[in-house]
């Protein structure tokens, strides 16, 4: 079957899509999108976009004329995609997708009708020296829906040996996102690390604070009252999940690289996080915090919107 296209006018649900290019993370991507698929007895659509510059600007041009083109293209760069998923899922769950257009664009507008997106770090045609994709940063930050980003030099799923850690600082999408991160931990059968970073001690955002009686006190108060709702929120999804295992930890330092390092050190399967937390500006759609777990990160990372 060929690649249908226009796939941002469809109200069809697409299950969970991935971005498919033939690239190595592309091809990460797309394994990862598979056996989260099956898991999840989900859908998935493949989507491959022809970019823009590949197709001729000039005032005669007509998009119709070179479509069959399109087509076959996009069906050449899905068929072992299509083969690989099929592998796994039931091939009338498996539908390929193509579009003329930017990546981004048509990867953001699918996620309106979808459960989860999917992208490798790097595809065809970004910097070899960016920590991050072009197309991954956009799909993220502009997402209706979950986005992950598949990190890592090799697959790797939470599990009973990969615990799912979420970003938590009690903001409103972190909540959401751990909620989220509670789903996949008892699909996945994965502990949950539920990781928080205490950045109290450091004062230099409060100076004229040097000097008072009692500063000492006032930290440890608000150190005690941190790790209290840290604690709490656990205990909440223990008593939501019984069967749930989850944990906690507090962690200093530079909140992104701190949770990636975490993350590395406990061998995750994932990373859940929301776009923005305490601190952002509301006016950016992918906090700071976020893209540098993304950047950091050893394993695949889940932005929760």
């Amino acid at each position: 079957m060929g690649a249908e296209a226009s796939p941002t006018n469809t109200t069809t649900s697409h299950g969970i899509v991935v971005g498919y290019d033939a690239s190595p993370g592309a091809r990460l991507a797309l394994d990862w999108a598979v056996e989260t698929a099956r898991r999840d007895d989900r859908p998935l659509t493949l989507l491959h976009c022809v970019g823009l510059t590949m197709t001729p600007t000039f005032r005669a041009y007509d998009p119709g004329v070179h479509a069959h083109t399109y087509e076959e293209l996009s069906r050449g760069v899905l068929s072992d995609a299509i083969e690989v998923a099929s592998k796994q899922l039931s091939r009338k769950d498996v539908r390929p997708l193509s579009a003329v257009g930017n990546a981004s664009a048509e990867l953001v507008g699918v996620s309106a009708q979808a459960d989860l997106l999917v992208t490798g770090s790097r595809g065809h045609g970004t910097i070899s020296s960016g920590l991050l994709g072009s197309t991954s940063y956009a799909v993220t930050a502009h997402a209706h829906c979950p986005a992950v980003v598949v990190r890592g030099a090799a697959v790797v799923h939470a599990g009973p040996s990969h615990p799912v850690v979420v970003a938590f600082d009690d903001s409103k999408p972190a909540q959401t996102a751990l909620q989220t991160a509670i789903q996949v931990a008892a699909a996945a059968e994965a502990s949950l690390h539920i990781v928080s970073v205490d950045n109290v001690g450091g004062l230099e955002a409060w100076p004229e604070t040097d000097t008072m009686l009692g500063r000492e006190e006032v930290v440890e108060t608000m150190h005690r009252q941190f790790e209290k709702t840290v604690l709490d929120v656990a205990e909440e999804a223990r008593r939501a999940h019984p069967g749930l295992d989850v944990r906690t930890n507090i962690v200093a330092g530079a909140a992104g690289q701190a949770i990636a390092g975490y993350a590395s050190d406990v061998s995750a399967g994932l990373i859940v996080m929301g776009s923005r937390g305490h601190g952002g500006f509301t006016g950016m759609l992918l906090g700071s915090v976020s893209h540098r777990v993304i950047h950091d990160a050893p394993c695949p990372v889940m932005v929760v919107r």
